[in-house]
């Protein structure tokens, strides 16, 4: 039986951490507010303690070993050592946890032999060397390649899993894996010298490749949901290729810098977040509901608008505009996680969903694979 015990205390540590990472991006970027202590460790907050923390989760639920759900709970233990100011600790706890999600992403690719596995795991071992990077040299610059790499795999390869049912023939994606390894040279040799141009390049590659073989372009022709979904996946890929024009584009510090990162980490990380939401938040609770609801495109529009007003402002050095834009960012990803949280009860309430620890509308099985639940009993709660 899939171990559930530790969730009433990883759940509300991802929110929390969540909320302390958007905190700290405000007072970061420019606005007063109290505990301005937790600015410097934005980065760290929401790429480890929340985005690391649910991407684990999410591997733990799927896994189904008592042992699998300490991993989230690891790294989510940071956030109380980061909110303490004991940072080493909590990288501590944030290396231990991303050295847990690689022996979970080296345990499904044991089990299922697939080149979207090969690709996550590589991603989790970016996850381990850019916290690697913190413990040894106590430097944001050198892990935050890192962490991009992290992130850029884990969601690629997820992406890529999926082609599976379109007619993607085998050497497009070798060349999908040619532009991957682009950017991870790049990011070795290193990133911050010349490496950055071949990483840049590597994000250009990968987000046109999406943009043509994702399944998404098939899925933007159906209704609801899946439009909703292929809608946000096609605009991350846009901001993708976007993070890496802009990183040829000019020596990355400053306003640069901001526009450099949030073009990835909020356009391109962000959209995924917000494309998944009704299939996998549902998954990990263990309800089998579609809390879609029109209302997440408003949230979605005010994600993607704040930032074009936040990247520019930083190309045009407006730190007002820029301070507007960052904290538009983050009441649109908060409205969104308490618009799905509502839409959730809701389906509760209406009686359309069923709890019961295995299964989900979509969901990942023991072996790593998405499969679709093909109940059809269940109400549309669209409208």
């Amino acid at each position: 039986m899939q171990n559930r015990k530790l969730l009433p205390f990883i759940l509300p540590i991802v929110m929390l951490s969540l909320l302390a990472g958007i905190w700290a991006g405000w007072i970061r970027i420019g606005w007063d507010f109290p505990l301005s202590a937790t600015a410097g460790k934005h980065g760290a907050l929401m790429v480890g303690s929340f985005l690391g923390t649910l991407i684990s989760l999410e591997r733990a639920v799927v896994l189904k070993k008592h042992w699998s759900m300490l991993v989230p709970a690891l790294s989510g233990i940071s956030l109380l050592f980061f909110l303490f100011n004991v940072d080493v600790w909590a990288f501590a706890f944030l290396t231990a946890g991303s050295l847990g999600q690689a022996i979970m992403m080296a345990y499904f690719l044991d089990k299922h032999k697939e080149l979207h596995m090969s690709v996550m795991l590589s991603g989790s071992i970016c996850w381990l060397t850019g916290n690697l990077m913190w413990l040894a040299y106590q430097s944001y610059p050198l892990a935050v390649p890192w962490w991009i790499g992290f992130l850029l795999l884990m969601i690629t390869g997820e992406r890529l899993e999926l082609t599976q049912f379109l007619p993607v023939k085998k050497y497009k994606r070798q060349l999908l894996m040619v532009a991957l390894g682009i950017f991870m040279i790049g990011i070795i040799i290193p990133f911050h010298g010349n490496g950055r141009y071949l990483a840049a390049a590597g994000l250009i590659l990968t987000g046109l490749w999406l943009l043509k073989y994702d399944m998404a372009t098939k899925s933007i022709k159906k209704e609801g949901q899946h439009r909703y979904s292929a809608v946000l996946l096609l605009t991350g890929y846009f901001w993708l290729i976007s993070s890496g024009v802009l990183i040829i584009s000019g020596d990355i510090y400053g306003f640069m810098y901001d526009a450099v990162l949030h073009t990835f980490f909020i356009g391109f990380v962000f959209s995924m977040i917000f494309a998944h939401g009704p299939v996998i938040l549902p998954g990990v609770l263990g309800i089998v509901a579609r809390p879609y609801h029109r209302i997440l495109y408003f949230w979605a529009v005010l994600l993607h608008a704040s930032l074009i007003l936040r990247v520019g402002a930083d190309l045009y050095s407006n730190v007002e505009l820029r301070m507007w834009g960052g904290q538009l960012n983050g009441i649109a990803i908060l409205a969104f996680f308490a618009t799905m949280a509502a839409l959730m009860i809701r389906a509760v309430k209406h009686n359309s969903y069923k709890r019961n620890g295995n299964v989900s509308t979509a969901f990942i099985d023991s072996n790593g694979l998405l499969q679709w639940n093909k109940n059809e009993n269940l109400k549309d709660e669209s409208k």
